[in-house]
């Protein structure tokens, strides 16, 4: 084929693409019940996703935003003027003083990585965790459960904050890991030598037990016999631990544990009959790996690993949840587990599964009075814990060809932020922190990739990110705390040294004695 004849080929091509572009109605043709749609000339034209963000520019905004911020030249310029002008160290001090308020003032009420807070004037919800948490990791162990769908399977974000906390507060060990770990950990490795069941309460890998004594990690296994299990830690931080405690009910026969730990071997056994119980082991020095034979009949809740002292995190990743199960666990057997634990705070991250259903004012009413439920319920089991709801991250489905977040997506956030307000807990958007709309299209296409191309799941790093923004949000109120403490010091100081100025001055001043007594005889 010559090549003018070529180029007029793809010319008719071009015009005739062009005029189907342009007599295509917006909402395409039906045909044998399938919608066929075309874009537009505009659309054709201009093809460049204008939403797209750039994700490093904002992660990296979202973290300097969490930092008191050097001011302007302009401003530093300024104000070095009226200090030289006023040539006093308290004016200095007060500017100062000001800026930090304001610092944090704009931050608890604008900042999308702030918690949303029942009181939005009363930040004490998160302050008072905080100090919770660092005074009981002082004494012994203080655990925080995280509950999340398949967003947090196999530890992910879950391992990053608790690296974090444990820097923070103390604390070695995995916390609580299932009897059988059946989806793949980047923090645990386990092997079993005889199978034994496994039931969820939720999610989709479902096997319901014929009860509802799931335990705090809402799954138990069943034990008829014997098995030996090995446990391994691969957690890049604060792996080691030497507290193991595994919990159980027993059920015909008792319950029989030999654990091997290098060369020391530990035994314990419990009886018949024994609902709810805890063995423990204390071991002379830390360990990343042990192994323990199990024989009996008993219902196995899980391992607890953990230094004596310090934060213990624990993943508890449902596949396919949306975070209504709660309320379908015995409420003793979670009781119990958390008591024992001591858990004072909870972490429920959902909501990304029941985007997609939630097309309808009631479908959305339904949901918000199920996760109401679920708050009430934990609310009521562990009333000395507190409750951080963290809502759904950005999700994109394909709409005419193109990505976009999922349309329901903004009302699944705007739903738990009400539902977390109206139950009196705290809530932090993931959403809004990721970037907002249309945010995960940035995450997967940045280099490195921070989600999976599926356009819902983090990727590994993604994952260490959006931890690490939620940390660095703690943060900000530890350090308002601290900020709070020391301004209210300075205040008793000032107050002391004010009445002590005053009264040094009245002993200076003379008095005549004859008008005092005047004074007071009238």
């Amino acid at each position: 084929m010559k090549r003018h004849i070529e180029l007029l080929f793809f010319v008719a091509v071009i015009a005739v693409l062009a005029v189907i572009c342009f007599l295509m109605p917006k909402d395409g043709i039906s045909v044998a019940g399938t919608t066929l749609r075309f874009p537009s000339i505009s659309e054709v034209l201009t093809p460049s996703d204008k939403s797209r963000i750039s994700i490093d520019g904002l992660l990296a905004d979202r973290e300097n935003s969490m930092k008191i911020q050097q001011l302007p030249d302009s401003v530093i310029e300024a104000r070095r003027k009226l200090m030289q002008a006023a040539d006093s160290m308290r004016v200095r001090d007060s500017l100062l003083l000001a800026d930090t308020i304001n610092f944090y003032k704009t931050f608890f009420a604008e900042n999308p990585s702030r918690f949303y807070l029942p009181d939005s004037s009363d930040v004490s919800y998160i302050t008072d965790l905080i100090a919770t948490l660092r005074r009981e990791a002082r004494k012994g162990i203080v655990h925080i459960a995280h509950y999340g769908d398949s967003q947090i399977e196999g530890d992910r974000i879950t391992s990053s904050l608790r690296y974090g906390l444990q820097d923070k507060f103390g604390g070695e060990g995995l916390g609580i890991i299932p009897t059988l770990q059946m989806i793949p950990s980047i923090t645990v490795q386990e092997t079993i030598s005889d199978s034994i069941s496994r039931y969820l309460v939720d999610g989709t890998l479902v096997q319901k037990a014929d009860h509802k004594r799931y335990g705090a990690l809402a799954q138990l296994s069943e034990l008829n016999g014997k098995t030996t299990i090995t446990i391994k830690s691969l957690a890049v931080k604060h792996k080691s631990f030497d507290k193991v405690r595994l919990f159980y009910s027993t059920r015909k026969k008792g319950l029989k544990a030999t654990l091997t730990a290098g060369d020391l071997t530990y035994e314990a056994e419990d009886e018949a009959g024994k609902k709810y119980g805890m063995m423990e082991w204390d071991l002379p020095s830390k360990i990343s790996t042990f192994k323990i034979r199990l024989e009996g009949d008993a219902e196995l809740y899980g391992f607890c690993l953990t230094g004596d002292k310090g934060v213990a995190v624990t993943n508890i990743g449902l596949r396919g949840s949306s975070g209504t199960f709660f309320t379908r666990i015995d409420a003793k057997s979670f009781k119990y587990m958390h008591n024992a634990l001591n858990t004072r705070l909870v972490i429920m991250e959902f909501g990304g599964n029941a985007t997609p259903y939630l097309s309808t004012d009631k479908k959305i009413e339904g949901y918000y009075n199920s996760m109401d439920a679920q708050i009430k319920f934990v609310k009521q089991q562990l009333p000395k814990a507190k409750i951080i709801l963290i809502g759904p991250a950005d999700m994109a489905e394909t709409v005419d060809g193109k990505l976009q977040t999922y349309r329901n997506l903004e009302k699944t956030v705007d739903l738990m932020r009400r539902v977390a307000k109206d139950n009196g807990v705290a809530f932090w958007n993931m959403y809004g922190v990721m970037g907002g709309k249309n945010s995960i299209i940035s995450w997967v296409s940045n280099k490195p990739a921070l989600a999976a191309s599926d356009y819902i799941h983090f990727s590994r790093k993604g994952a260490e990110r959006i931890a690490h923004l939620f940390l660095e949000s703690l943060n900000v109120y530890d350090d308002y705390s601290m900020f709070q403490s020391s301004l209210d010091r300075r205040k008793r100081e000032l107050s002391k040294n004010r009445k002590k100025k005053l009264k040094e001055i009245s002993a200076k001043i003379p008095v005549d004695k004859t008008f005092a007594d005047s004074i007071s005889k009238r």
